[in-house]
């Protein structure tokens, strides 16, 4: 069985911190209650792929 399964945090010690009190506050919290639209998340996607193509830089694997 993998050792991994057994890793935990460490408590972080105050004394020791050099996080700021914004970045250890527990209230941020994520919600995801927004409904996507989905024709406009393709459109998006889309226009990330032609981009991609039109990269100078960018070629496929096939390519080679």
């Amino acid at each position: 069985m993998s050792e991994l399964n057994y890793l935990q945090f460490q408590p972080i010690d105050p004394a020791g911190d050099d996080i700021s009190d914004a970045h250890s506050k527990k209230d941020d919290d994520i919600t995801l209650n927004e409904q996507i639209n989905e024709d406009e998340l393709d459109n998006y996607w889309d226009q990330v792929v032609a981009d991609i193509h039109q990269d100078p830089e960018w070629f496929t694997f096939a390519d080679e």
